[in-house]
C-alpha cells in the first residue's frame, strides 16, 4: 500500500509540521507544541483506522460502514493488542508499528492532560512528529496480507490465553 488514501492522516501531519513551527509569545508556543504532539499522535490513529477499514473493503463506501470501524476502535485497546504476541507474529513491521503507537500514546497523553506547567520542546515536539511519519510509513509498507490479519487483531474480540 504505497499511500494511505486518507487524506486526514497527512494532514494532520502537516498541522503537527505548522505547530512545531510556531513562534510567538512563550505561552502560544507552548500550546502550539502541545497541539503538534497531539496531531502527530492522532495522524498515526487515523492510519490505523484506515488501514482496518480498507482491509475489510469499507473505505470509500457509505459512511455507516466506514464510521462504525472507527468508533470501535479503541485507543487502549490497539496500544494493547499492537503490543502483544499476536501482532509481534504479524512480522516486524507490525511489532515496530506497536512500539511506535504505544510512545506516541503516552506523549499525547502528557500533552493533553498534564497541567501547563509541562513543557514540551520543540526538539521533542519534531521528534514525535517524526516517529508518527514513520508510523504511518510503516502502515504504508504493509501488504493486503498484514493489512487484513491486523485489522482483524484489531477489532476481534482478544482470545483468553
Amino acid at each position: 500500500m504505497p499511500r494511505l488514501g486518507n487524506p486526514l492522516v497527512y494532514d494532520l501531519l502537516a498541522v503537527a509540521d505548522l505547530l512545531a513551527e510556531q513562534r510567538g509569545r512563550r505561552s502560544l508556543q507552548k500550546a502550539a507544541m502541545r497541539r503538534a504532539v497531539s496531531s502527530a499522535y492522532y495522524a498515526a490513529f487515523h492510519g490505523i483506522c484506515f488501514v482496518c477499514t480498507r482491509a475489510l473493503g469499507l473505505w470509500r463506501r457509505d459512511a455507516s460502514l466506514t464510521e462504525p470501524v472507527y468508533r470501535l476502535l479503541d485507543h487502549g485497546q490497539i496500544r494493547k493488542r499492537l503490543s502483544g504476541r499476536e501482532a509481534a507474529e504479524l512480522g516486524p513491521v507490525v511489532a515496530g508499528i506497536g512500539i511506535d503507537f504505544a510512545e506516541l500514546q503516552a506523549l499525547r497523553h502528557l500533552a493533553d492532560y498534564s497541567s501547563p506547567s509541562l513543557e514540551i520542546r520543540l526538539t521533542e515536539a519534531r521528534s514525535t512528529v517524526v516517529r508518527a511519519r514513520k508510523t504511518i510509513a510503516d502502515l504504508e509498507s504493509l501488504d493486503d496480507d498484514q493489512c487484513r490479519r491486523l485489522a482483524v487483531l484489531l477489532i476481534t474480540k482478544a482470545r483468553l490465553a
